[in-house]
């Protein structure tokens, strides 16, 4: 069994493991339309990691700019050759490598896509997110936000198998488990995620990674509840998606 970086293990098995296989996959219920993106602008995806979001976005709303921010390398990566391998993100997509608080964006931007970004960022980042959509988004441009998982488990979440797939004689899994986690340097609760990744080869385990991490755990609730009312309006749309839009200046 090895233990690798969480990136470097998704780089690997994620991308594949990942790919749409039934209607149950997360990216046939995302809300595209009733969204109401202002595909007139420049469209970002936030943290796109290798851009499965970013490749649909695209070829959904052709014609339109979309500005994929992805500060990590490894995901960068995967990103850049899904697009070069794609005549038309070649045409449409922007790559940007740096945070969303410090990158490159078009001045007025017409909807953005945020899943699961959110709750992964300290206060001051968040704060200063939401400082940087008022500042690009056009009143009523949605940042669609995919809704928390709940934020710190009360209990511990058991190995759960989440998805499988074959290539040539090997078939790789992928195992989710979680559970609450204090840290005693920052004095928070937090959420200690397990990602394992086995690959079998006629029926036998032949490899194993694992990765952890601990995020903070935030619920939506916390989350909800920083966003600056009076620049943004909060509509629920359904039970996996917010979206947040950006309310008109008030002027005197």
């Amino acid at each position: 069994m090895a233990e690798d970086p969480d990136t470097l293990a998704w780089a690997e098995f994620g991308e594949f493991l990942r790919q749409p296989e039934s209607s149950e996959d997360y990216i046939d219920h995302v809300p595209w339309d009733t969204a109401g993106f202002d595909t007139t602008r420049p469209l970002l995806d936030i943290g796109c990691g290798s851009g499965l979001t970013t490749q649909v976005l695209a070829h959904r709303f052709t014609g339109t700019e979309v500005v994929a921010v992805e500060p990590d390398p490894l995901m960068r990566s995967l990103l850049m050759r899904r697009v070069a391998d794609d005549q038309l993100l070649r045409e449409q997509v922007t790559v940007v490598p740096e945070p969303i608080t410090e990158c490159w964006l078009p001045a007025e931007s017409g909807g953005a896509l945020l899943f699961n970004v959110i709750y992964f960022l300290s206060e001051p980042a968040r704060e200063a997110f939401w400082e940087r959509m008022s500042q690009v988004m056009v009143p009523g441009a949605p940042i669609l936000l995919s809704r928390s998982y709940g934020g710190v488990p009360v209990t511990e979440v058991p190995m759960t198998l989440l998805r499988k797939a074959t290539i040539g004689r090997q078939e790789y899994q992928r195992w989710f488990a979680a559970r609450p986690f204090f840290d005693q340097r920052s004095r928070e609760d937090r959420v200690e995620i397990t990602n394992t990744y086995r690959v079998l080869r006629d029926g036998e385990q032949v490899r194993e990674v694992v990765t952890r991490i601990t995020p903070q755990g935030l619920d939506e609730e916390t989350v909800l509840g920083e966003i600056p009312i009076g620049r943004f309006s909060i509509e629920e749309l359904d039970d996996r998606y917010v979206a947040v839009r950006r309310a008109p200046d008030l002027r005197r």
